[in-house]
């Protein structure tokens, strides 16, 4: 790859003839330093106990489908629940979710078969959990009269009881299911959480779209964290007096999300392409949050700025444009991290980075369709010593909660290469 670039080694004159007129005699500006870029599959990131979890599947032409899970503990809102009572009968089960009021849906409002399935396993608030990790459950459809379609309405609630709830998503339960949690009234299973948790450990929520077609469907995000996710078991007494009771989630739950990507299976060859052959990064290279996709970025030379006259750095800032076009909702993230290199191989921040989020930036910006970093302490560092030249990465800074992706103009984009632009100062 380092052949590849065709890029040469600075000189003594090296910038000379890209000083910028506008400029004094004392500063050089250069913008034709080298750059390597090529996207890998991102390690897992933490999506456990994070302000928003997603629901959905879609399918994206230029990154493949994309699904998504979550899983979640339910816990009493009250404890000693009973007494027990042999003629308590179950009306409904319903399981809602909040969606969130920040970007609710990624993708099309298209409806989804949504499952739902009882866990199997213990989850905890203390433990870590990651967006690979899928969660073991029964393969019983818990939703009632499964398989069902539905349509989100992120800013719309539904109405019930004469009221007006906030946008969510109602699934409908197995009456089964809320009869069966019925008959544990006054039982210890409902004494308190621990107990409750040891006999009903959660939900896992999660579309089943098998043959969805491309461009079709999308991502749904929710708040957990909203009094309104929950599940409510609606029932009567003997006596055909209503009561109901919410099982809820909060804080106090564990709760995570998981996705699922099939970068192999996108109808456009550019991705496919350039995880296979590394040298195809450098005309497009991508990132995905959720853990899919991250992009490399290599400065061979930039270390050699130490034997030319350019030394004392002003300003070096990284350009990284979108390549080429995106469906309108299929959104870039909002903010690219650049984290630099330890020896092992693991991200640390960039000096830019610590000194504050608004030093470094790495915002999108809608109308010029860039991204632009100031990397100035971490490419003088570079220069000096401080650090090794071992490169940056480039991760979507909402990985943990959202599934936004973006393909990023490489250094040989004809349309607009990505550019580290370096000042020096000569005085």
């Amino acid at each position: 790859m380092l052949v590849s670039t065709g890029c040469k080694k600075p000189e003594d004159e090296l910038g000379l003839s890209v000083l910028d007129p506008a400029d004094t005699l004392s500063t050089v500006r250069i913008d034709t330093s080298g750059i390597l870029t090529w996207p890998r599959v991102d390690d897992p990131v933490r999506t456990s106990v994070l302000s928003t979890n997603e629901v959905g599947s879609y399918v994206d032409d230029a990154f493949g489908p994309v699904l998504t899970g979550t899983a979640t503990q339910l816990r009493l809102s009250v404890n000693n629940i009973g007494p027990a009572d042999p003629e308590l009968v179950c009306d409904s089960l319903v399981l809602s979710f909040a969606f969130s009021t920040t970007n609710p849906v990624y993708g099309d409002l298209d409806p989804q078969i949504i499952r739902v399935h009882k866990l199997s396993e213990d989850l905890s608030p203390d433990s870590l959990y990651k967006s690979d990790r899928q969660p073991m459950m029964d393969m019983a459809d818990l939703v009632q009269g499964s398989p069902r379609l539905f349509t989100p309405s992120p800013t719309e609630g539904p109405e019930i009881g004469g009221e007006t709830l906030v946008p969510q998503l109602r699934l409908p339960l197995d009456i089964a299911l809320g009869q069966e949690l019925l008959n544990q009234w006054g039982h210890p299973t409902m004494a308190d959480n621990a107990s409750f948790l040891a006999y009903f450990k959660g939900l896992v929520v999660v579309p089943d779209n098998a043959g969805q077609a491309t461009l079709q469907g999308g991502v749904w995000r929710f708040n957990l964290l909203s009094g309104a996710s929950k599940m409510t078991l609606y029932y009567h007494d003997g006596e055909d007096v209503p009561s109901q009771f919410d099982f809820i989630i909060g804080t106090g739950s564990a709760r995570y999300t998981y996705g699922v990507f099939d970068h192999s299976a996108a109808s456009l060859p550019g991705l496919p392409q350039a995880l296979a052959d590394t040298t195809q990064g450098q005309t497009t290279t991508y990132v995905q949050s959720l853990g899919g996709l991250r992009t490399e970025i290599r400065f061979p030379y930039l270390d050699r700025y130490a034997d030319s006259p350019y030394r004392a750095l002003a300003k070096a800032e990284l350009i990284v444009p979108i390549a080429g076009d995106f469906h309108d909702t299929y959104l870039p993230p909002e903010q690219l991290f650049a984290f630099r290199k330890a020896e092992d191989g693991t991200d640390l921040l960039v000096p830019d980075q610590v000194a504050g989020q608004g030093a470094v930036g790495g915002f999108y910006d809608a109308q010029n369709r860039e991204y632009r970093f100031n990397l100035t302490r971490w490419t003088q560092g570079v220069i000096n010593g401080t650090y090794a030249n071992t490169g940056l990465s480039l991760v979507p800074g909402s990985n943990g909660v959202s599934v936004n992706r973006a393909a990023l103009a490489g250094p040989l984009n004809p349309d607009g290469p990505m550019q580290l632009v370096l000042t020096f100062t000569t005085y």
